[in-house]
């Protein structure tokens, strides 16, 4: 079942129904998310819009497993995925559909989901060979960051354990009255 692309507060108004608005909340977890982003954007920046556009026309503007023609800006997906340490470097994406990436693939390895998602052998072989030919273009090591990973995460409980104390001290100091 496909998801739904609108969010309450966007579906349209009907007549005797309060409009809702979801609202994201400033809270301690929503920041901690963000810091982790951040940190590791330190280590493995995100690829420049001219990579981008590389990725774009390397890939004809089309979805790398299913090959559905898409509009600049839709999605990029890794290839190998993040939680299995990949980067995000240029050469650890694809394009691909919302579909094929949002719904299907999720953290699936791109093999096994490109064998899959096409039926047709020798299709499923140009489309890996498309992909493969990408990847071999990242400079060495620059795929994963499994090197890194165990240092960035020190760092990172680091600075999430001066945060949390630093939020401690300040529910502290908003329960007492001035």
């Amino acid at each position: 079942m496909r998801a739904c692309n609108h969010s309450r507060a966007s579906a349209p108004r009907r007549k005797g129904l309060v409009e809702q608005r979801i609202v994201a909340k400033h809270t301690p977890s929503i920041a901690k998310n963000q810091m982790r982003r951040c940190c590791i954007a330190v280590i493995d920046p995100p690829p420049s819009n001219a990579d981008i556009d590389r990725l774009w026309k390397f890939f004809d503007s089309s979805c790398a497993y299913c090959g559905a023609a898409l509009v600049r800006g839709e999605r990029r997906d890794h290839v190998l995925s993040q939680s299995a340490l990949g980067t995000n470097d240029i050469h650890n994406q694809v394009l691909s559909c919302g579909l094929c990436n949002g719904d299907e693939k999720r953290e699936e390895p791109w093999e096994s989901f490109l064998a899959r998602k096409v039926s047709s052998a020798s299709l499923q072989r140009r489309r890996r060979a498309r992909i493969e030919e990408w990847m071999q273009q990242a400079p060495p090591g620059r795929l994963s960051i499994s090197s890194k990973k165990r240092r960035t995460a020190e760092a990172i409980a680091r600075a999430f354990k001066d945060f949390d104390a630093a939020v401690e001290e300040l529910r502290a100091l908003k329960g007492r009255s001035t």
